[in-house]
């Protein structure tokens, strides 16, 4: 396991132990690291800087780098906008078990 692996797992014993409102919170968590690393790695493998999806996308620079950050909510059309500038389609799956 990776350090983060390692930190991650410990996160989740933790918000296991607070119940189900820890649990909640770090599936909330969770989902958010996965949206932030699917975006980044999918802009990584276009070759593209930030910038130069802002440009494509109508958006600033700033709001891509929070988003990549995972410090923006971003609305439902703001990743609709981003996905269409990384040639992605938003999707929604089942959960891996």
């Amino acid at each position: 396991m990776t350090d983060f692996e390692d930190l991650l797992h410990q996160i989740e014993e933790e918000a296991e132990a607070e119940g189900p409102a820890g649990r909640a919170h770090f599936d909330e968590l969770r989902d958010r690291y996965d949206l932030v690393v699917q975006i980044i790695d999918r802009r990584r493998e276009l070759h593209l800087t930030q910038q130069q999806v802002a440009a494509a996308s109508g958006l600033h620079q700033c709001v891509v780098s929070r988003i990549e950050q995972g410090v923006a909510n971003p609305t439902a059309r703001t990743l609709a906008v981003l996905a269409r500038a990384l040639d992605a389609k938003l999707t929604l799956t089942g959960r891996q078990a």
